[in-house]
């Protein structure tokens, strides 16, 4: 499973809402609920639109959207 801690720490970060973030790339919030929970995945664009909203470098993409979780 994924961990999306540091994505969500990062959307904090940027003063987003989850919700607001949501609605900034395109998708409802349910949606993106859905993603952050390991339910459904992130498709590319949604990638792309994401780093870019947040200003991700490219080269860190893979510890906000593909970092499996140590438990």
């Amino acid at each position: 499973m994924v961990d999306y801690s540091k994505l969500r720490g990062r959307i904090k970060e940027k003063n987003y809402s989850e919700k607001e973030f949501a609605n900034l790339i395109g998708m409802a919030a349910p949606t993106l609920s859905a993603k952050l929970k390991g339910i459904t995945f992130f498709n590319t664009e949604e990638i792309k639109k994401a780093a870019e909203l947040l200003e991700i470098p490219k080269e860190n993409i893979y510890g906000y959207f593909f970092e499996e979780k140590t438990e």
